[in-house]
């Protein structure tokens, strides 16, 4: 068991080393997915608008021509007013130049409501391609500072990794399982050495009995506090 024992410690050693590594990335990881994430959407989104500002223009050309139109047809009416010769003719004229005035003012408003909606989405547009620039800036920088650490520490990350594979290759699955379950419940520490007679985890002060056990080194014992496994070093 001691034997054992000793590969638990080589393998949190290990460990531990890799999440030094990790940890030299930072929250660059994190920093560079979240800032490809916002490029996604701001492209799509910039995308979108112009569609949508394009849309919005063919509507707006095509009510515009239609208003042009409908007051060439009021003129049309007006003039012929003088050329009636009965109340009844000159009140249906008049009818449909009431019509066409109030469709004409109708088409009118929503062009100039299209317009500023084609405002508001030219401005927000330049806007995003703004940040668009300034971020697509930033993930670069994250990019590179990101890919020099990896490229800094591929070798001993690749180092260890191996060295991870041969040492969990000798233990038992089920002692490695509870291993990675306990090292998963310990932010990545299952495996701590005890310290003065208390856990290095929890710092919880050990029967003096338990404490003589973990020294003997003789028996895998888990921290009946926090359920680390215990070790003692002799150096």
């Amino acid at each position: 068991m001691r034997e054992v024992l000793s590969k638990l410690i080589d393998l949190q050693k290990i460990d531990s080393q890799l999440m030094d590594i990790e940890e030299l990335k930072g929250d660059l990881p994190a920093e560079v997915a979240r800032l490809d994430k916002q490029l996604d959407s701001l492209s799509a989104g910039i995308s979108e608008s112009k569609v949508e500002i394009e849309e919005l223009g063919s509507k707006q050309r095509r009510l515009e021509a239609e208003v042009s139109d409908t007051e060439e047809t009021v003129k049309k009416y007006q003039d012929q007013l003088i050329l009636v010769s009965t109340n009844r003719a000159y009140d249906a004229l008049m009818a449909e130049i009431d019509t066409a005035k109030r469709s004409a003012e109708s088409d009118g408003m929503q062009a100039l409501e299209i317009e500023e909606k084609i405002q508001h989405l030219t401005e927000q547009v330049k806007a995003d391609e703004i940040a668009l620039k300034e971020k697509t800036g930033l993930f670069a920088k994250h990019q590179k500072s990101l890919q020099q650490t990896i490229e800094e520490t591929e070798v001993e990350a690749t180092r260890l990794a191996g060295e991870r594979k041969r040492v969990e290759s000798k233990i038992d699955s089920s002692i490695y399982q509870n291993y990675e379950r306990m090292r998963g419940a310990h932010n990545g520490e299952a495996v701590v050495e005890m310290s003065r007679g208390s856990c290095g985890s929890c710092f919880s002060e050990l029967p003096a009995q338990l404490s003589a056990d973990i020294r003997a080194m003789n028996s895998i014992i888990s921290c009946p506090t926090c359920g680390v496994i215990l070790y003692h070093s002799a150096e």
